[in-house]
């Protein structure tokens, strides 16, 4: 595509090598990373098809940088780039908005291009920056829904980019040289702290305020900018983290919301903030393909704890709770002293809790005073406390992060989902032939 769209007056494919200011940082990896989804089919469709589209091998994809639209009078209404999508007789477009280092996208500006895009008949505007989201069709920025109906907007985090080079190498989806050699580099390049690509290091300036807050009980208010600020801390890490143990295994691995909030950024920090006020915890929940259950964390403030946990049904073709209990010890290879093992019994009964280790010398230890009945489900759980480093900004995450590949290495890897066994046949005695049959037996020889 070496002839300009018509909606841009001025402009110039996006390079490989672009010629630019030392200070223009981001556009020289946007430049980079826009010249690359034309060359590598992989990226393209990896990246591109959160917008919805499906890149085929008749789709062409064209890049630019340093455009200047036709109908755009603003002064500084200048994106970064513009992808250009064809197949067949279908053209998709799109404007690029790219930050880096602690450069946060501006609420102002996306409106403009939102409008712009509108003027121009583009079909949406994508960010990209260090800021994290659940979704790409979700949106760092809070913007008034009337703009959103102009173009659609989707965002990409650096990280999230770079996730998705790893998943696409560990799972070997480029089998042109000269497109593997590329996508390293680029991977490379992405990885180097030069590049000002960061992942969430940090919680907010108020997490100690708040950690001490809750252990002295004092009253948190839900709408106050700490308790805010400490959820929105929260969810991004979460989002980090779904792209840590997305590398970690090579497997795309999710962050489960609740559809109710999916999409609806202000009604889930709401909640995460009812749930901080009024239970002291932060709650998430990641999807790894092929895993026995979804992977639970919480994070503790009055406990100054940090627990990550997978539920499974007990085996009902087990009768007794040693029988059941075993079953599940088979699959925890180590004695690690920070797992433990809860049981959920029948009825009211609450549940009861011992750690790995001691339920390896008495597997009947989580019965007490339930003899008369087996579980009926088991949380394993890695319990970590450390409240030096739980308060502390960036040791929290460094703790976190640490715990979750912990977990999935000693736990999430082996469980496996108790299945019902097939049916066995019915073995029956050989009937006795009857008067007739034996008559008949009779006249014939």
């Amino acid at each position: 595509m070496s002839i300009l769209p018509a909606m841009i007056k001025q402009g110039e494919q996006a390079r490989l090598f672009p010629v630019l200011a030392d200070t223009s940082r981001e556009g020289r990896i946007a430049s980079i990373f826009l010249a690359l989804l034309p060359t590598i089919p992989a990226l393209a469709e990896s990246v591109l098809g959160t917008t919805g589209l499906r890149i085929g091998k008749r789709t062409r994809i064209g890049t630019y940088t340093e455009i200047v639209l036709k109908d755009a009078s603003e002064i500084g209404n200048r994106p970064d780039g513009l992808i250009v999508v064809e197949t067949g007789k279908t053209t998709w477009t799109a404007l690029v908005e790219a930050k880096i280092g602690k450069a946060e996208l501006d609420a102002d500006q996306v409106s403009r291009y939102l409008e712009a895009a509108k003027a121009n008949g583009i079909d949406a505007v994508i960010t990209i920056s260090n800021q994290f989201v659940a979704r790409a069709d979700v949106s760092p920025l809070s913007l008034p829904k009337n703009t959103l109906k102009k173009a659609g907007l989707f965002h990409w985090s650096w990280t999230w980019i770079q996730t998705q080079c790893d998943l696409i190498s560990y799972q070997k989806e480029v089998h042109d040289h000269e497109q593997a050699f590329l996508l390293r580099e680029f991977h490379r390049l992405l990885k180097h702290p030069a590049t000002g690509i960061e992942r969430f290091t940090q919680m907010g300036p108020h997490w100690k305020e708040v950690v001490q807050a809750v252990a002295t009980q004092e009253v948190l208010k839900r709408t106050s900018a700490e308790v805010e600020e400490t959820v929105n801390s929260w969810f991004q890490e979460l989002r980090d983290m779904s792209l840590l143990l997305s590398s970690h295994v090579g497997q795309p691995v999710t962050e489960k919301i609740d559809r109710n909030l999916l999409g609806e950024s202000s009604a889930r920090v709401k909640e995460g903030c009812r749930t901080l006020t009024e239970q002291s915890r932060l709650f998430g929940s990641f999807v790894v393909p092929g895993a026995a259950s979804d992977i639970e964390v919480c994070a503790d403030l009055m406990r100054r704890s940090i627990v990550f946990s997978m539920k499974l049904k007990a085996p009902q073709d087990r009768k007794s709770t040693k029988a059941r209990v075993n079953w599940l010890l088979r699959m925890l290879k180590d004695d690690d002293p920070r797992l433990a093992i809860r049981a959920h019994w029948p009825g009211r009964k609450p549940p009861s809790q011992k750690d790995v280790s001691v339920l390896r010398a008495d597997p009947e230890a989580l019965e007490e005073e339930r003899s008369d009945a087996a579980p009926h489900s088991f949380d394993v759980l890695l319990i970590e406390v450390d409240a030096k480093r739980f308060a502390g900004r960036r040791t929290f995450i460094e703790t976190l992060e640490a715990c979750s590949r912990d977990f999935y290495d000693l736990v999430g890897q082996n469980l496996r989902a108790w299945q019902t066994p097939p049916p066995k046949p019915i073995k029956t005695p050989e009937a006795e032939p009857d008067a007739a049959d034996r008559h008949e037996a009779e006249d014939e020889s």
